[in-house]
């Protein structure tokens, strides 16, 4: 008689436990219970509707130092499945991929679509049942049994695997369960700016930012930034706020916002400015070109340094080039918000890994219980990590349940 496997949840790592189960384990009839009435929605969104699947990074300890949390508990995982493992698994399924310069992995067809055809196909071959619109309401153990409430239909399973994300409905089945919980919190966010000094300049972006949070120390961060009509976006900032999640949260997200725009060093740039005044006085401060920045961006930021257009070097003086210095290397904007990131956006936070095995994804003292994905305290910064932290616990977990005879 074939093991019942109930898998709640309809993103990507709960369809990673089922068709890889499927696939390794022929005696199990697997049921993928989603709460809304699509499945890998997130999927879908990601990467701006392409789906950053994974990262080129494949090295355990590297890999799992892109996680703010769960990265010591990863490190192992990754020795079992990792990124490698990962295209691998696409790749012999179908799906071509390709690596971005940054390191980011895409589906060559540059569509979120192909994954979610993949997957959803691939279940549907393998025999899993998908149902929709089924809210998980209690959980319980009975007779060696798990008994699971849907609205107003229970069924039962031999093996349940966890796989919500971070729905918060899930965390009052949890403490019915007594599963300890790091209390979740809002990860991968942007910031918004008010007064948005920099709100007519919406659309651009810098390269190769340093930022950082005035109220924390040792908080600083690299990478491109973007100016949008709240505020600011893009990895400079999301790194950010995964990496303080916790920090930002007591702070209730008011704060000040540090960006260096083009990764200046402030005394190669002072010893820069001063050279200037000597070789170049009658040179306009406005038509400068080595601050490697977009025209519009450098021409905001000399007006904010209280300079104007027909100024040269020869006329700004020490308080001048100090004021051009703040502007350009140290430029304080106050945050009083978070806005969602929708397309990665995450938690940080869930299941206290403490409490899962670490190579099968078992809730410890809750036997046939599994638990994988964002549901876990794992997440991770931008870049497809957080996707990787999904296909290598589904992976593991499915190994794990297909092992059992």
């Amino acid at each position: 008689m074939p093991r019942e496997v109930a898998i709640i949840g309809g993103g990507a790592a709960g369809f990673f436990t089922a068709v890889n189960l499927a696939e390794k384990d022929k005696n199990c009839h697997i049921t993928l219970y989603e709460a809304s009435n699509k499945v890998l929605a997130k999927v879908l969104v990601s990467g701006g509707g392409r789906c950053n699947v994974t990262n080129i990074i494949s090295d355990p300890a590297e890999l799992a130092n892109k996680y703010p949390r769960g990265h010591d508990f990863l490190k192992p995982v990754f020795q079992e499945f990792n990124t490698t493992h990962t295209q691998d698994w696409f790749t012999s399924r179908g799906v071509p991929l390709k690596t971005e310069d940054d390191g980011r992995v895409f589906p060559l067809s540059n569509t979120s679509q192909t994954i979610y055809n993949c997957l959803t196909n691939l279940a549907q071959k393998l025999g899993v049942t998908v149902k929709l619109s089924h809210r998980l309401k209690a959980l319980k153990y009975s007779e060696n049994k798990w008994q699971l409430v849907f609205n107003d239909v229970i069924v039962s399973a031999d093996v349940v695997v966890l796989a919500t994300g971070g729905n918060s409905q899930i965390y009052k089945i949890l403490e019915h369960l007594t599963i300890p919980v790091v209390p979740p919190l809002p990860s991968l966010f942007t910031f918004n700016a008010e007064p948005h000094h920099l709100e007519a300049l919406a659309g651009v972006s810098a390269p190769n930012v340093l930022t950082s949070i005035k109220e924390i120390k040792n908080s600083e961060e690299s990478g491109p930034i973007l100016v949008t009509h709240w505020g600011y976006s893009a990895p400079a900032i999301l790194k950010l706020s995964a990496w303080h999640a916790r920090e930002l949260a007591a702070l209730n997200y008011k704060f000040t916002l540090v960006i260096n725009w083009n990764s200046h060093d402030i005394n190669q740039l002072r010893a820069a400015f001063q050279t200037y005044q000597l070789t170049t006085p009658k040179d306009k401060v406005y038509s400068w070109r080595d601050h490697g920045l977009s025209k519009r961006l450098w021409q905001e930021l000399v007006a904010k340094a209280e300079l104007k257009e027909y100024t040269n070097w020869s006329e700004i003086g020490k308080k001048g080039i100090e004021r051009l210095i703040q502007a350009l290397a140290a430029f304080e904007v106050p945050i009083t918000k978070k806005s969602t990131f929708k397309e990665e956006f995450v938690t940080a936070g869930g299941i206290d890994l403490a409490n899962i095995e670490l190579s099968t994804f078992e809730v410890q003292n809750h036997q046939n219980l599994h638990a994988v994905g964002e549901l876990l305290n794992i997440d991770a910064i931008t870049g497809g990590f957080n996707f990787q932290a999904a296909w290598s616990g589904g992976f593991l977990a499915a190994q794990s349940i297909s092992s059992i005879k």
